[in-house]
């Protein structure tokens, strides 16, 4: 098992970074790839979500994550002290009847809560700590 820390800005830019370190992590641990991809595909649209929405000033804010992982899994902990959200909690996404009823945001909530095996939200403080768990299943076992 490995538990790792980094602590990036609040700057889309540190989003590369972010995903160099996930994938790092989940090589040294043999996460396999889907989960690996699940893990930093939610850990982008959260983090994205933070540095988009979460701050109202133009301030440099830091925003920690911590991943454990071992070949049957990861857990990651997102921290940051952003206004509070709790993407868990978030409305269900429903799909549009058509293109004109389509509007912009929610899918990525949505599949973070189908990737992911529990998304945990809390409040500590003046921080939000979004806790995101991926673990293999028979199916990921056997691909």
């Amino acid at each position: 098992m490995l538990a790792e820390r980094i602590v990036i800005g609040n700057d889309l830019g540190e989003l590369r970074r972010m995903s160099q370190w996930i994938r790092d992590i989940a090589n040294a641990v043999n996460l396999p790839n889907d989960m690996a991809f699940a893990l930093d595909y939610c850990a982008n649209e959260a983090v994205t979500n933070i540095i988009s929405y979460a701050y109202e000033d133009s301030e440099r804010h830091d925003i920690e994550l911590e991943l454990t992982a071992a070949g049957q899994g990861a857990r990651l902990v997102i921290r940051d002290d952003g206004k509070p959200f709790n993407a868990p909690q978030a409305p269900e996404y429903i799909a549009p009847s058509s293109l004109a009823d389509a509007h912009i945001g929610g899918l990525g909530i949505h599949l973070m809560r189908k990737l992911m095996a529990h998304c945990d939200y809390r409040r500590e403080g003046s921080f939000n700590v979004l806790s995101l768990e991926t673990q293999q299943t028979n199916q990921t076992r056997n691909a």
